[in-house]
């Protein structure tokens, strides 16, 4: 990871497990802060201890994507405690995997209001901060999907498809949007 996260206000949604965690871990001495969020509580105890005891500065928030009230309330802490957010890293994602024909309508639902809705609600509850404070990034991950889907993984990819047309349809003035493999 590059120098320019030094100082940074960071959030993360979905570090406590695969490319969220590996960020997480890579940047905790060169920010300021780092916040990362995740819809249950296993892990992130002992991730923020881990963090923190290499000198980092780490704030575990339990937050469900899916729920736009939680995101807001986890981007206003961090605006709270340190007076500005700097880069928002929506990573958060469900990857069930089944045959359309399946019809796991269920499944389909918590993948959008995860998948999709929790990076709207990311873009929601940063862009306005961002916005007053004329600086800041956002970075909407999604998956090698959005170039090849797989068997039984269309409906996933339909949700990273919206992940890249969010990030696409950003505005470039506003923020720069990011996109990343899972």
């Amino acid at each position: 990871m590059s120098n320019n996260i030094e100082g940074k206000v960071v959030v993360i949604t979905g570090a406590s497990s695969s490319l969220g965690e590996a960020t997480a871990r890579c940047s905790p001495r060169r920010t300021q802060a780092l916040y990362w969020a995740r819809g249950a509580s296993s892990g992130l105890k002992s991730l923020a201890d881990e963090l923190t005891g290499r000198g980092g500065k780490a704030l575990p928030v339990v937050a469900n994507v899916a729920d736009c009230e939680q995101v807001k309330k986890l981007v206003d802490t961090a605006v709270r405690t340190h007076g500005r957010i700097d880069v928002m890293i929506s990573n958060a994602g469900l990857m069930p995997q089944s045959p359309l024909e399946r019809l796991k309508s269920e499944e389909w639902n918590r993948m959008i209001d995860v998948n999709i809705n929790g990076v709207l609600y990311g873009i929601a509850a940063v862009l306005p901060h961002m916005k007053q404070q004329k600086a800041g990034r956002i970075v909407n991950v999604s998956s090698v999907t959005v170039h090849k889907v797989w068997r039984g993984g269309a409906a996933y990819a339909a949700t990273e498809f919206a992940v890249r047309g969010l990030s696409e349809g950003l505005p470039a003035r506003t923020s720069r949007s990011g996109r990343s493999s899972k």
